[in-house]
């Protein structure tokens, strides 16, 4: 309660700041845009990151465009700011205490409020913290830390500076110090005291996260906090860091084979962030951050050793974290774990939240992809496979644009044309999926409900038992739900069928072409059922449902050596 009480005093008495007006065209020297235009625009540019233009001295920080006694008294005095520390750094609940909002708003409020008044005297015990790797005492100093960078928004640039003198150092020893216990404190540290701030009063903190995060000291788990860490700043920062993110994925390219999982996993998931603003939206302009197209093209280039050829896909990475040379197809799995399956997953999971979808450039790996995933659901799968059914899971629940559907439905014939049954049988899973999601873009484009029939009748004379089966299901579901109907086409294409001659000793499960057919208000269904009965062991009439609406007529037990 003292804590909450103290932080809204200092917000009460916060000095007003002098507030000046600046016209972001004349800054940029540019024209003044017309209407509404989203995007990185070039009136933009003056609040965006650039190593070439930071304010490093007192003059550029002046033109750079961005007290109550007692509490003086108590924080002013070191008897009660030890006190008050190891008050701080005790710990409450073992394995659920986190970093608390209540702590950073009181600290933040001190700095901005009294400058670095209180700096000396916290000194000291900041640099005694981050030495210890106790989960309490990192938690603590993480709080004092985010304060202080949120505090000195409004502090003179020489203040500024020479705070950064300081917390560079003790940075690096956290990071070095960081454990499993304490990473999320220091990744929620750096992402709060980015947030909303201006990326140009935070470069000593950008280019300092940015020496190199993946260098193997402390271990594969360090780097991988380092990166994680790096990424909670950076995704506050959004359309602001163009620089930086081209920077970061430049250095993170060569490293997406990396040898330790837990650091391709976070790769991974940082290339998540990287990619975010490359969205297609109207009336908004190209970003100047890093595109997915030009990622997917480098990634594609070197995952040819497993797009070549039918042959299906292992995971034959026996030992994760073995060192030493690899071959091609070895690195490959690596590299489309990292820099495919961990990052369209992420991507996929975020886009979930959003309205946007999977981007043509992941849709061209759908081909891959169809060959890793398994059909059955087996926890002894490897994690290759099951990191694909993941992925393809997400990309068909995607929100497809009507340009889009072409070029999924073209990769899904290609597909189904695929040697491997597993394979076609994965199609049409991943059909069902995205039609339901999708089922109005569908149904407004006639060409591509048509597409999607052919495809499905394709399937249904598959040679494989388990693909027929599949496509019978697939039928059924989308006569259901009045996607597809029962009309005079496809009554005839199944009369055809009837006549057609197999090879003797051939036997076929035909009763696979139809699973469950609505028969209330279709003309075509009773023809289709009469047609078939010549052929059919045993016929049931249901009479209506769980809703009590219509009645099916259930085809079992349908075989035939000869013709069907």
């Amino acid at each position: 309660v003292a804590i909450s009480a103290v932080a809204g005093i200092m917000k009460q008495i916060k000095r007003p700041h002098k507030k000046v007006s600046v016209c972001p065209s004349e800054l940029c020297g540019v024209k003044e845009l017309d209407g509404i235009v989203a995007g990185d625009r070039a009136d933009n540019e003056w609040l965006q990151y650039n190593s070439s233009n930071l304010p490093r001295t007192q003059q550029d920080w002046d033109h750079c465009v961005f007290r109550e006694q007692i509490i003086f008294d108590h924080f002013s005095d070191p008897v009660f700011i030890n006190q008050f520390i190891e008050f701080l750094s005790l710990e409450d609940r073992k394995g659920k205490d986190k970093f608390s909002p209540r702590r950073f708003c009181l600290f933040k409020g001190l700095f901005r409020n009294f400058s670095d008044a209180f700096l000396p005297v916290l000194r000291p015990h900041m640099e005694r913290l981050v030495a210890d790797s106790h989960e309490s005492k990192q938690r603590c100093v993480a709080e004092i830390i985010s304060g202080l960078i949120r505090g000195c928004k409004h502090w003179s640039y020489l203040k500024v500076e020479s705070l950064w003198e300081l917390l560079c150092p003790l940075l690096r020893t956290a990071l070095s110090n960081i454990t499993i216990e304490t990473y999320a404190d220091w990744g929620t540290c750096i992402a709060t005291a980015c947030e909303s701030r201006d990326p140009r009063k935070l470069h000593w903190l950008f280019e300092m996260l940015m020496e190199s995060p993946v260098n193997g000291e402390g271990g594969s788990f360090v780097d991988a906090c380092r990166l994680y860490v790096l990424q909670g700043g950076l995704a506050q920062q959004e359309w602001r860091v163009p620089e930086l993110l081209h920077r970061l994925l430049q250095y993170l390219e060569p490293k997406l084979t990396q040898v330790y999982k837990n650091v391709r996993e976070r790769i991974g998931s940082v290339l998540t962030y990287i990619f975010m603003i490359d969205v297609n939206l109207p009336y908004t302009q190209p970003t100047t951050s890093p595109r997915i197209l030009d990622f997917t093209e480098r990634i594609l280039l070197q995952l040819k050793p497993l797009t070549e050829g039918d042959e299906e896909i292992q995971n034959h990475v026996i030992e994760e974290n073995e060192v030493g040379e690899q071959d091609e197809r070895t690195q490959a799995i690596k590299l489309l774990k990292t820099g495919g399956l961990r990052y369209i997953n992420s991507s996929l999971e975020i886009a979930g939240r959003s309205f946007s979808t999977a981007v043509p450039e992941q849709l061209r790996l759908l081909p891959l992809l169809f060959k890793i995933a398994p059909v059955e659901n087996d926890d002894s799968y490897d994690e290759l496979k099951r990191d694909a059914k993941t992925c393809l899971s997400l990309m068909s629940q995607g929100l497809l644009y009507t340009e889009q559907i072409p070029m999924v439905l073209n990769a899904l014939q290609e597909i189904a044309g695929s040697s491997s049954w597993h394979a076609r049988y994965t199609v049409l899973t991943y059909l069902q999926i995205m039609v339901f999601y999708n089922l109005f873009t569908f149904m407004s484009d006639q060409k591509a409900v048509n597409d999607v029939r052919a495809l499905v009748i394709q399937l249904l004379e598959d040679e494989q038992l388990e693909v027929r089966e599949m496509a019978a299901t697939t039928l059924s579901g989308f006569l259901q739900c009045n996607f597809l109907s029962m009309d005079a086409p496809m009554q005839a294409h199944f009369e055809a069928l009837c006549k057609t001659s197999l090879p003797k000793k051939r036997k076929r499960e035909v009763g696979c072409v139809v699973d469950t057919i609505p028969s209330a208000g279709n003309e075509h269904t009773g023809l289709a059922v009469k047609d078939l009965t010549d052929f059919v062991s045993f016929v049931a009439l249901y009479q209506g449902g769980s809703n009590g609406r219509g009645s099916r007529y259930l085809i079992y037990s349908f075989h035939a050596e000869e013709q069907c």
